[in-house]
Protein backbone atom coordinates (compact mmCIF):
# COMPACT_ATOMS: atom_id res chain seq x y z
CA UNK A 1 0.00 0.00 0.00
CA UNK A 2 1.11 3.56 -0.54
CA UNK A 3 0.72 6.39 1.89
CA UNK A 4 -0.03 10.01 1.13
CA UNK A 5 3.70 10.83 1.20
CA UNK A 6 4.39 8.22 -1.47
CA UNK A 7 6.32 5.82 0.80
CA UNK A 8 5.59 2.13 0.34
CA UNK A 9 4.64 0.01 3.34
CA UNK A 10 4.86 -3.75 3.29
CA UNK A 11 3.02 -6.17 5.50
CA UNK A 12 6.08 -8.33 6.14
CA UNK A 13 9.70 -8.23 5.16
CA UNK A 14 11.38 -11.05 3.32
CA UNK A 15 13.38 -12.07 6.40
CA UNK A 16 10.17 -12.33 8.43
CA UNK A 17 8.58 -14.47 5.73
CA UNK A 18 11.68 -16.65 5.55
CA UNK A 19 11.57 -17.13 9.33
CA UNK A 20 7.87 -18.02 9.12
CA UNK A 21 8.54 -20.56 6.37
CA UNK A 22 11.34 -22.13 8.40
CA UNK A 23 9.18 -22.42 11.52
CA UNK A 24 6.31 -23.85 9.49
CA UNK A 25 8.61 -26.44 7.89
CA UNK A 26 9.96 -27.52 11.27
CA UNK A 27 6.47 -27.77 12.73
CA UNK A 28 5.28 -29.85 9.78
CA UNK A 29 8.23 -32.26 10.14
CA UNK A 30 7.54 -32.63 13.87
CA UNK A 31 3.83 -33.31 13.31
CA UNK A 32 4.63 -35.91 10.63
CA UNK A 33 7.22 -37.56 12.89
CA UNK A 34 4.70 -37.76 15.72
CA UNK A 35 2.15 -39.34 13.38
CA UNK A 36 4.69 -41.92 12.21
CA UNK A 37 5.49 -42.94 15.79
CA UNK A 38 1.78 -43.17 16.62
CA UNK A 39 1.45 -45.39 13.57
CA UNK A 40 4.23 -47.60 14.97
CA UNK A 41 2.29 -47.90 18.23
CA UNK A 42 -0.84 -48.85 16.29
CA UNK A 43 1.04 -51.54 14.38
CA UNK A 44 2.43 -52.86 17.66
CA UNK A 45 -1.08 -53.19 19.10
CA UNK A 46 -2.40 -54.77 15.91
CA UNK A 47 0.41 -57.29 15.68
CA UNK A 48 0.41 -58.16 19.39
CA UNK A 49 -3.32 -58.81 19.16
CA UNK A 50 -2.78 -61.13 16.21
CA UNK A 51 -0.32 -63.51 17.89
CA UNK A 52 -0.34 -65.76 20.92
CA UNK A 53 0.37 -64.24 24.29
CA UNK A 54 3.79 -65.87 24.53
CA UNK A 55 4.93 -64.16 21.30
CA UNK A 56 3.82 -60.65 22.27
CA UNK A 57 7.22 -59.67 23.70
CA UNK A 58 8.92 -60.71 20.48
CA UNK A 59 6.53 -58.65 18.35
CA UNK A 60 6.87 -55.58 20.57
CA UNK A 61 10.67 -55.86 20.54
CA UNK A 62 10.65 -56.12 16.73
CA UNK A 63 8.50 -52.98 16.50
CA UNK A 64 10.80 -51.14 18.92
CA UNK A 65 13.84 -52.13 16.88
CA UNK A 66 12.09 -51.10 13.66
CA UNK A 67 11.43 -47.60 15.01
CA UNK A 68 14.90 -47.29 16.54
CA UNK A 69 16.80 -48.43 13.45
CA UNK A 70 14.59 -46.24 11.27
CA UNK A 71 15.31 -43.18 13.41
CA UNK A 72 19.06 -43.86 13.36
CA UNK A 73 19.08 -44.39 9.59
CA UNK A 74 17.15 -41.16 9.08
CA UNK A 75 19.65 -39.36 11.30
CA UNK A 76 22.57 -40.83 9.34
CA UNK A 77 21.27 -40.53 5.77
CA UNK A 78 17.71 -39.33 5.44
CA UNK A 79 18.08 -35.86 6.90
CA UNK A 80 20.63 -34.84 4.28
CA UNK A 81 18.42 -36.18 1.49
CA UNK A 82 15.30 -34.52 2.91
CA UNK A 83 16.78 -31.08 3.63
CA UNK A 84 20.14 -31.09 1.89
CA UNK A 85 22.24 -28.08 1.15
CA UNK A 86 20.56 -25.06 -0.45
CA UNK A 87 23.72 -23.96 -2.21
CA UNK A 88 22.71 -25.60 -5.52
CA UNK A 89 19.20 -24.13 -5.67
Amino acid sequence: TTTAEGATETLATLSELDALITVTDILWILVCGILVFWMQAGFAMLESGSVRRKNTNNILFKNLMDASIGAICFWLLGYSFAFGNAKYI
